[in-house]
């Protein structure tokens, strides 16, 4: 196994255990919610490669290939965020959980986009600037490395907030209104090949992320501690 690799594989390890630490102080950490971080985790994985493949049609053979996952992040959290859904309706769980995923996104991501920038996919647009790496042949935008530190950041933001919000779920929103946000502009640096209205399959797919989120905002439900 590569070096980058590795890393996103270290990613998914560092996702769960945020998963389990935060259950485990909301007193959450139940065989059920086991049950969800491994769904979560494959059902995220298949959303991830799914999305990939009908993008651009990648050979199965490659899709398994771990250097060539990350690149369709929007697939992975929406396939691991309906295949929760749909796993908590089968356990009877009522009880909101996306709080809990939204730290270990953001904690994996923060590592595993290490693993893209090594693995070199998930590249930027080639630029003159000083900030530019070698990749491709050609210098361009560290658009991994700047996603990792989004990522981090995100992360910091909302573990400083974890026992501040009024509402379950509204950790969760936040992370999507932080991470969309920033995916949104990153794409920017990522490809000139706008789809609509010039905006790229991503963005538009950013802005109805947002949407959703708004729309979750005011169903979050009063935290019962």
């Amino acid at each position: 196994m590569s070096f980058g690799s590795s890393l996103t594989a270290l990613g998914f390890v560092v996702g769960i255990t945020v998963y389990y630490l935060a259950s485990k102080e909301r007193k959450m950490d139940t065989e059920g919610t086991g049950y969800l971080a491994l769904v979560g985790l494959v059902g995220g994985v298949i959303g991830a490669k799914l999305g990939q493949w009908s993008l651009d049609a990648t050979p199965v053979a490659l899709m398994l290939d771990p250097r060539s996952g990350g690149r369709t992040i929007l697939g992975g959290v929406l396939g691991g965020w309906l295949a929760v859904e749909l796993a908590k309706k089968y356990l009877g769980i009522r009880r909101s959980t996306g709080d809990l995923f939204a730290l270990a996104l953001a904690a994996g991501e923060a590592v595993g986009r290490l693993g893209c920038h090594f693995n070199q996919c998930c590249y930027g647009l080639p630029t003159n600037g000083l900030w530019g790496v070698t990749q491709h042949g050609a210098l361009r935008f560290p658009t991994q490395l700047l996603s990792s530190a989004v990522a981090l950041v995100l992360f910091g933001v909302l573990w400083g907030l974890r026992n501040r919000m009024q509402r379950e779920g509204q950790l969760f929103c936040i992370y999507l209104f932080g991470w969309a946000t920033a995916r949104f502009l990153l794409e920017f640096l990522r490809t000139n090949d706008p789809l609509i209205l010039g905006l790229t399959l991503a963005q538009i797919s950013c802005l109805g992320i947002l949407a959703l989120a708004m729309v979750f905002w005011k169903q979050c439900k009063i935290t019962k501690r």
